[in-house]
């Protein structure tokens, strides 16, 4: 491994060519540098900025899966969190925007999409939002690790990353109520048909049955 320098808002730290931006912090004793969740590439709290002193591309990456390299300046995109909002039953545009007023400040900038590190449609997906395309916005998020980048760089203080969580979890629900009830309905129609059949004394002792357990065994 070769023995290199990087620097993480300005300051330099001392790293070797393998590691991880994260690793290397660690090693250095500085990882309250940048926040960490799971380390694994998945939750997005490590997300940050790259540029290199050589002009090379930079760009938004996550810092628990980027090499280091020669040159590196590092910064660390802080976004606060923010309150959860609860997942409705049939989720609407007049709905979204109640629940999340600022969509509508959207000015189509596309800052929102270029700083995605997972290459989501964001802006075109939030003009989506708008107009109630609700299940084509839960395929564009299938892949967001809601680092928050799309709300950090976004002037106009829309929440494209919460929206699409909040109608992901709305779908879902929305499709667990409609399971439960198929399910209730199907149930339903088959203790009917068990306790109406045909013969009379069957179905007096079967009525019977019912009346004393409190079940039917269809």
């Amino acid at each position: 491994m070769k023995k290199i320098e990087i620097k993480i808002s300005g300051k330099a730290i001392s790293a070797q060519t393998g590691e991880t931006i994260i690793h290397a912090l660690w090693v250095a004793g500085k990882g309250d540098l940048i926040k960490t969740g799971c380390a694994g590439g998945v939750c997005g709290a490590c997300t940050v900025t790259v540029r290199y002193s050589d002009g090379k591309p930079g760009g938004t990456e996550l810092a628990c899966m980027k090499p280091v390299e020669e040159g590196m300046e590092i910064f660390p995109c802080p976004v606060e969190p923010d309150k959860a909002v609860e997942p409705v039953f049939n989720p609407d545009a007049l709905t979204l925007q109640s629940v999340f007023p600022t969509i509508n400040r959207c000015t189509k900038c596309g800052s929102c999409t270029t700083a995605c590190p997972m290459s989501i449609p964001v802006m075109d997906s939030v003009l989506r939002m708008q107009q109630g395309s609700f299940d084509e916005v839960a395929e564009d998020f299938t892949t967001c690790i809601h680092c928050g980048l799309c709300r950090f760089v976004c002037e106009d203080k829309v929440k494209p990353h919460n929206m699409g969580l909040w109608i992901r979890r709305s779908l879902g629900k929305s499709q667990e109520m409609l399971a439960v009830r198929n399910e209730d309905s199907e149930n339903i129609e088959k203790e009917w048909q068990h306790l109406m059949v045909e013969d009379k004394q069957e179905r007096l002792q079967r009525a019977k049955h019912f009346r004393e357990t409190g079940s039917v065994s269809a």
